[in-house]
């Protein structure tokens, strides 16, 4: 009766599929399913950003609808999911987790303090990521004197052969490591028309940016935007690279405000892959 109850209650939101290509089921293998259940749900809800109702997150992770009301029933309890008329969001516990995780990086702390002290990316935007499969995940944001807003925030994600974080990140993988991920693509992901579709061509572009030591996005994510981006060494086990950038307006750059801004970054991430800050 219980889940016959849950489905009447919890069934709102539409039933169009959700958009992208977020489709993957949850799997009921392991030690334990709803646990692994829970987790897809979260990622989901993470990937949609809109209110999504039980009946879509059931279809869309291939779950009876019964077993994902109870998941759903209980990660709303621990604060973990947020109800709406339209359907399920995150919840507030998911901020508190996040910020956890990130005070327990050194590394962020010292990246805003850094880029706080340079004298040209003070007054850019910059970002911290890390490599997740092929795309990359953004843990930190610096808004200096002129911000950017039409770019990546906290806990956004991007498809990393269009980025110079993830362009930066994918270059560092041994070659070998690279093709494994690239398997079986036809054609990569592109958000504007100057970003690199073809695999093979992605392949010359990871071989410049191991001989330059930098990757560049140039207008690839957003129209306009300039990227540079560097790696740093992680110290974490579970982020043993991460990638530094730093981020104008192309119609503001210049190949001085360029080379300056490149001095800097690489200056920033070797600081940043040591556990010593300059002295201010």
């Amino acid at each position: 009766m219980a889940n016959t109850e849950d489905r009447r209650t919890l069934g709102t939101g539409a039933d169009a599929p959700p958009e992208g290509e977020h489709t993957v089921a949850a799997s009921t293998s392991g030690p334990a399913p709803a646990v692994t259940r829970a987790a897809a749900i979260l990622e989901l809800l993470a990937h949609q950003r809109r209110p999504v109702g039980l009946g879509e997150l059931a279809r869309t992770l291939d779950l009876p609808k019964s077993s994902a009301a109870n998941v759903c029933l209980a990660l709303e309890a621990a604060g973990l999911l947020w109800r709406t008329d339209a359907g399920f969001t995150l919840g507030r516990k998911t901020v508190e987790l996040g910020g956890a995780y990130l005070s327990g990086m050194d590394q962020v702390q010292e990246f805003y303090e850094l880029c706080s002290r340079s004298v040209r990316i003070s007054a850019e935007t910059a970002r911290v990521a890390v490599l997740d499969g092929l795309d990359v995940l953004y843990l930190a944001r610096f808004d200096g004197r002129q911000p950017l807003r039409l770019t990546a925030n906290i806990g956004d994600r991007f498809p990393a052969t269009c980025t110079a974080t993830g362009k930066a990140l994918l270059a560092r993988l041994p070659v070998d490591a690279l093709d494994d991920r690239l398997a079986g693509k036809l054609a990569l992901p592109t958000l504007t028309d100057r970003s690199i579709s073809d695999p093979a061509a992605f392949r010359l572009e990871m071989a410049r940016v191991r001989e330059q030591g930098h990757a560049v996005d140039d207008e690839e994510t957003t129209p306009g935007v300039f990227c540079l981006a560097v790696t740093a060494a992680g110290r974490r086990t579970d982020a043993t690279m991460l990638a530094v950038s730093v981020t104008v307006l192309a119609a503001r750059l210049t190949d001085e405000l360029r080379d300056e801004l490149l001095a800097e970054l690489v200056v920033l991430a070797a600081t940043m892959g040591t556990s010593l800050l300059p002295e201010g």
